[in-house]
């Protein structure tokens, strides 16, 4: 170093001077001369002189008091070393020692605390066991107490909800009835609009077109009839019939006839009347027309004639083959008596209706008049289609109808101007339209009976 305050001399020399170390003083001592030359190397670029790579390298070494003191030091420290050392030993013979120690106690506490272990799980399985029995029972008793009440609480629901449901199912069905009832008589009243105009138009084409063909039929008969006996071989037996009683009327001095049909009569069963049950008219001297119903419901066994005033025993009951209550088909039948009826001025058969077309107007139902109307006013929910053998009339006056009662048209060209055109086949006192039985489709039924010598 360059400072005057340091008794250090500067070796100057050519070369390098090496010092040999030997022990461990040396070295201290070479260790302080490196630190002493990299402090005068850190002040001297402090002061911005050169750097030991541009001048030679100086080394100032005191000798005498530095090493001395650098030597002490080292001893000191090399003696400190020692003690430490010794320490350190002693040291790790108490921390070998100690790990000792602590490995056997842990090695004990170890096995103690794996005993207390295998008793804890013992005690922790058993505890569980027993726990989970009596959470299974109390789960089991909870679900049973909840079953319970749930099933209760699921039936007041259901039963809430069904009668809930109930009245609006009920409140539904009556207002889609009510509409569909609406739409249902509407729908009714336009068919039977259309059909009841469609029916009138064709029964008035076809009225004029038979009518145009009976006009034809007559005409020609006319001019095929000119003797009697070829005029009886184109007559049935129920016109040959209707003739003779017209004579008959005449032979006795009957020269006019009333409105009134006095062609019926009742029966009585065992003695007593049925009047109130079934009518029927007198159609032969020996044979009376009625409904088949009141024949097989009914043992009939003498009819009154005339007011009840004339009493005949039956011989023979008629009934025809293809009869049928439910549904009522044929609905018609005959009553042989055991003698002959005497005419009488308010007592005498009346005559068939022998055309296959059904009168216009005149039709008479003891003493009330009644029109023939559209089929379609006799259809129900129980009848959709009526018959050719069915017609639906109407009363124009309302009283009480009977089964077997007769259905008369007044025809003003003939003499007895009664002619039967149907039975009715049920009882009613309801005033609407109801069904009777049209005699013309069954007269060769009554004419096979009641005529069968009188065929041409």
């Amino acid at each position: 170093m360059r400072s005057a305050s340091y008794t250090i001399y500067k070796l100057r020399t050519a070369k390098p001077i090496w010092l040999k170390i030997e022990n461990c003083e040396k070295k201290m001592v070479f260790i302080a001369l490196i630190v002493a030359l990299l402090q005068a190397a850190s002040t001297e670029g402090s002061n911005q002189e050169p750097s030991l790579d541009d001048v030679p390298l100086s080394i100032y070494v005191d000798a005498s008091k530095e090493i001395d003191y650098f030597i002490s030091l080292a001893k000191s420290i090399d003696e400190k070393q020692r003690i430490l050392e010794e320490a350190l030993a002693r040291l790790s013979a108490e921390v070998k020692a100690t790990e000792e120690r602590w490995n056997e106690r842990l090695s004990a506490e170890v096995k103690e605390t794996q005993r207390l272990n295998e008793r804890m799980s013992a005690v922790v399985k058993a505890t569980e066991e027993r726990w989970n029995e009596s959470v299974s029972a109390e789960v089991k008793a909870t679900e049973e107490r909840w079953n319970e009440r749930m099933s209760v609480v699921v039936k007041a629901t259901e039963e809430r909800w069904n009668e809930s449901v109930s009245a609006e199912v009920k409140a539904t069905e009556e207002r889609w009835n009510e509409r569909m009832s609406a739409v249902v008589k509407a729908t009714e009243e336009r068919w039977n609009e259309r059909l009841s105009a469609e029916v009138k138009a064709t029964e008035e084409r076809w009225t004029e077109k038979m009518s145009i063909l009976e006009n034809k039929f007559k005409n020609l008969s006319n001019q095929l009839t000119k003797s009697p006996d070829i005029a009886t071989l184109h007559k049935r037996p129920a016109e040959l019939a209707c003739e003779k009683i017209t004579s008959k009327l005449q032979s006795i001095g009957v020269t006019s006839i009333t409105d009134v049909a006095v062609h019926l009569g009742a029966f009585t069963e065992g003695g007593f009347k049925l009047w109130e049950l079934c009518y029927f008219a007198l159609i032969d001297t020996r044979f009376v027309l009625t409904a088949a119903d009141c024949l097989s419901s009914h043992n009939v066994t003498t009819l009154e004639l005339n007011l009840y005033i004339v009493l005949k025993k039956v011989k023979a009951i008629h009934i025809h083959p293809e009869f049928s209550i439910n549904p009522a088909l044929n609905n018609i039948g005959l009553i042989e008596m055991n003698s002959e009826v005497e005419y009488t001025f308010d007592l005498y058969p009346a005559c068939m209706y022998t055309s296959a077309f059904n009168p216009k107007s005149g039709l008479m139902e003891r003493g009330t008049k009644v029109q023939i109307v559209a089929d379609s006013e006799c259809l129900n929910k129980h009848t959709t289609q009526l018959l050719p053998n069915q017609m639906c009339v109407k009363s124009l006056t309302h009283n009480c109808r009977q089964k077997g009662e007769p259905i008369f048209v007044l025809n003003e060209e003939t003499f007895s101007k009664h002619q039967l055109v149907g039975i009715i086949g049920k009882r009613s006192c309801i005033d609407e339209p109801y069904v009777i039985t049209n005699v013309f489709a069954y007269l060769d039924f009554i004419e096979s009976i009641v005529w069968p010598k009188k065929e041409n």
